[in-house]
């Protein structure tokens, strides 16, 4: 797989990209969000990609932000949702318009985009309600402890929410500073 492109933006268009790494160009399909943002043709870039193989031919999806990324791939792991569908999803709406339309049901905004009738958008609704995150509390930031913490856990089997739980309540009921051993024993305990 190819986790990112860093070459020189060769040129892009809404749809697509092609970005130049060691002499070969690569054509990059991309969101609206990618193409909005990116620098001026000839610049150097960045691209978070997903490579998609299937019986007639190979494709190269990159974004701008790994975020984008994997909620690309969250999204062509539903039943029924290609690349191109959810490609044309992200160019419809922002991450957390999405997010926000699908925790909310609204199917409105989601069959503004083309292709997807209401449904896919049903379906989208129940297959993804459970598996988007909701946004973290606020003055919660996770440090490389926390993060390592949570990696811990979801390697021992709990959900990543589960995980990311279990982390905020251990961090704040320890007063004091820990190593990754006492705070993976204390989140454990809260679990």
């Amino acid at each position: 797989m190819i986790h990112y492109l860093k070459g020189k933006l060769v040129a892009k268009s809404p749809t697509f990209v092609i970005v130049e790494v060691g002499g070969l160009g690569y054509r990059v399909n991309s969101p609206l969000s990618t193409y909005a943002a990116l620098p001026p043709e000839g610049s150097a870039v960045n691209l978070y990609t997903h490579l998609h193989l299937k019986d007639d031919g190979i494709s190269l999806y990159g974004f701008l932000k790994e975020e984008e990324r994997d909620f690309f791939l969250l999204l062509t792991s539903l039943s029924k949702i290609g690349p191109k569908s959810a490609l044309r999803m992200l160019s419809s709406l922002s991450i957390p318009e999405f997010k926000k339309a699908v925790k909310e049901g609204d199917l409105t905004t989601l069959i503004r985009t083309p292709g997807i009738g209401r449904k896919t958008a049903q379906r989208i609704v129940l297959e993804l309600n459970d598996k988007i995150e909701d946004k973290e509390p606020e003055g919660f930031t996770e440090d490389a402890l926390t993060k390592d913490a949570i990696a811990a856990l979801i390697s021992l089997g709990y959900t990543k929410k589960e995980a990311e739980v279990a982390v905020r309540t251990a961090t704040s009921s320890l007063k004091e500073e820990v190593d990754l051993p006492e705070l993976i024993r204390e989140a454990l305990r809260c679990i």
